[in-house]
């Protein structure tokens, strides 16, 4: 497992910022690294890698975030270990037992701010996703492998947008983060309304 130094590093951040800054630099770095940015195979082979790297450096931030006052990065400890602490394990058990101890066949979705969190593994929640998407707009890129999809939003009297999601798969589930960024040369809306849509595509979708 990636270090919190280690994270730090990745998304060009120092301890003391809060959690907000730190997700809009990993927003702005996936931007960066999405494979349709680039060229050639090499190229989008690394930048897949890129986007991974950045996603679990992220997670591994917000961890220690959730772990401090919840709001600042912390400081490194001078012990810092890859393997999961007792602590780890049990916030982590804590923050998604709700979700374990649903019925079988039930799905719960959290959202929050950017990102949602489904009681469902990855495979699951890609295909899941996969059909609420398609019924925004149209699918940009797919890669059920690495847990990227993209999909191509028109916002009315706006511009068009393409919405990013990439795929994390937690001890209980999955987190879902997203990004947007306008198209054309109009400024990116707001995130909100397009969650707001994907929510209830996946009620319709008898998901929730």
């Amino acid at each position: 497992m990636t270090s919190l130094s280690e994270a730090l590093t990745v998304l060009g951040l120092v301890p003391g910022q809060n959690l907000d800054e730190a997700r809009q630099r990993f927003r702005e770095l996936l931007l960066k690294t999405h494979p349709d940015v680039v060229g050639d195979r090499a190229s989008a082979a690394e930048a897949t890698d890129g986007t991974i790297a950045l996603t679990t450096a992220f997670n591994v931030v917000k961890d220690a975030v959730a772990l401090g006052d919840g709001h600042l990065i912390p400081a490194p400890t001078h012990h810092e270990s890859s393997e999961p602490t007792n602590a780890d394990s049990e916030r982590d058990t804590c923050r998604h037992r709700s979700g374990n101890a649903s019925p079988a066949d039930t799905i719960e979705i959290r959202a929050d701010g950017d990102s949602l969190f489904i009681t469902a593994p990855p495979p699951e929640t890609f295909g899941i996703l996969l059909d609420a998407v398609s019924r925004l707009g149209g699918i940009g890129y797919v890669d059920r492998n690495l847990g990227i999809l993209e999909v191509i939003v028109r916002f009315e009297g706006g511009p068009s947008c393409s919405v990013l999601m990439t795929l994390q798969g937690r001890a209980f589930g999955t987190d879902v983060f997203i990004s947007m960024e306008s198209i054309e040369a109009d400024p990116t809306p707001a995130l909100a309304p397009v969650l707001d849509a994907l929510l209830e595509e996946l009620v319709d979708l008898s998901v929730l």
